[in-house]
C-alpha cells in the first residue's frame, strides 16, 4: 500500500485504498469494517456508518432468537439477548459485501432485506459450501427482497430457495448481475403467483 510514494500499513483518515494506492476521498471516506458471524444484537451497533463490509454476513435464526456463545474449550461464554430486525437497518450505509450474504431466519417483523436497499455489489470471496453460493436466501420469512441497488455479483452462485411467502424473486433478470454464464441461479419453490396475489403482491403491467 502506497501514500505519497511512501509504503505504508494504512490509509491515512481522508484517503482510501485504490488498486494498492492512497487517493484523497471525495467527500467522506468509505467505512470498510470487518465481520464477525452471525450478526446478533452484541455486534450489531459496530457496523454503523459501514460502507465496505470485508467479510460476509449471516442472519441466521439465533440472529433474532438470541443464543448463548460457547467457546472453544466449550466453556460458555457471552449470552447475546433478542434483537429485532429493524436493527439491520444499520446496514442501509453497506455498499458492497466482499464475501457472501447468507439469509435464513425467520421473526413476524422479517419480510423484506430493504435494509440493504444500498448494496450494489456482493463479491464472492468465501461463499456457502453447499451451493458454492454468494447470495443464500433459504427458508426465510421473507415476503419481497428489497435489493433494489444490486448490480453485480462477482462471484458465486445465487440460491434464493424455499422462502414460501417471497413474492417477485423469479422476476429478477439474475443471469444479468453474475458475471460468468458459469455462476448458478437457484431460484425454487417460492411463494407461487396465486399466494402473491392474495397478499396483492404482483408486479405492476408497466
Amino acid at each position: 500500500l502506497k501514500d505519497n510514494g511512501a509504503c505504508v500499513r494504512s490509509c491515512p483518515p481522508n484517503k482510501t485504498d485504490v488498486n494498492g494506492e492512497c487517493i484523497p476521498c471525495n467527500v467522506t471516506c468509505p467505512k470498510k469494517c470487518r465481520v464477525e458471524k452471525p450478526i446478533h444484537s452484541g455486534n450489531i451497533e459496530s457496523f454503523k456508518d459501514c460502507t465496505i463490509i470485508d467479510g460476509s454476513i449471516e442472519i441466521l435464526e439465533m440472529t433474532f432468537t438470541g443464543f448463548q456463545h460457547v467457546n472453544p474449550d466449550y466453556s460458555f461464554g457471552e449470552r447475546y439477548s433478542k434483537m429485532e430486525p429493524d436493527a439491520l437497518e444499520v446496514f442501509s450505509t453497506v455498499t458492497e459485501v466482499t464475501g457472501y450474504l447468507n439469509v435464513q431466519a425467520h421473526h413476524p417483523n422479517f419480510t423484506s432485506l430493504s435494509y440493504f436497499r444500498n448494496l450494489e455489489v456482493i463479491g464472492g470471496r468465501q461463499v456457502v459450501e453447499n451451493l458454492f453460493a454468494s447470495l443464500y436466501i433459504v427458508k426465510t420469512s421473507l415476503r419481497s427482497l428489497g435489493l433494489k441497488s444490486l448490480k453485480r455479483v462477482k462471484s458465486g452462485a445465487i440460491a434464493i430457495m424455499e422462502n414460501r411467502n417471497l413474492c417477485f424473486a423469479e422476476n429478477i433478470a439474475w443471469n444479468k448481475l453474475v458475471k460468468s454464464k458459469d455462476h448458478k441461479q437457484i431460484i425454487q419453490k417460492n411463494a407461487d403467483q396465486r399466494t402473491c396475489e392474495k397478499q396483492n403482491l404482483v408486479c405492476d403491467p408497466e
